[in-house]
């Protein structure tokens, strides 16, 4: 067996692997053990992987959900939008701007989960349940009242 490959030495100086603090040989300073990175969180402006991808999925379901709502209540029913500000979008842009807004809003939802997640990841994942639990409020509130409205007009 050569004198490198016995165990305890270095595989590039071939001298017993006395390691630095860093993970590195005395002798020739090869990296003989892979350190661990001093924090795991992620820099502000990095790219790591989404924190909360699950609750963003019901998010997104439940914002869909209160956009199909929405089409029933005002082209079937012949209801209004509560929502002050959607109901200005409306009036002012059209119905396809109120999509792009409310979707806009869940884009932002998921920005601030994602950052405030980097500071603090159980702040984050709160925020993104109270994010669903907001979402999920009007959906169900539609739904009551559909419920209780029965079917729709008949023209």
């Amino acid at each position: 067996m050569d004198r490198s490959e016995q165990p305890g030495t270095c595989p590039s100086c071939g001298n017993p692997a006395r390691i630095t603090d860093e993970g590195r040989c005395y002798e020739c300073g090869t990296v003989l053990v892979q350190s661990e990175p001093h924090s795991r969180r992620p820099r502000f402006l990095s790219l790591p992987p989404m924190r909360y991808p699950n609750p963003y999925v019901w998010l997104i379901l439940v914002s869909a959900l209160d956009v199909f709502l929405t089409i029933l209540v005002l082209y079937e029913w012949k209801g209004h939008e509560v929502n002050p500000i959607a109901a200005a979008i409306i009036a002012h842009m059209g119905f396809p701007w109120t999509i792009v807004f409310k979707f806009a809003l869940i884009v932002l939802v998921i920005i601030i989960c994602e950052v405030v997640g980097r500071r603090n990841d159980r702040t984050g994942w709160k925020l993104a349940m109270v994010g669903i639990m907001l979402s999920a409020f009007p959906v169900a509130y539609t739904f009551a009242l559909l419920f209780r409205a029965g079917p729709a007009p008949i023209d």
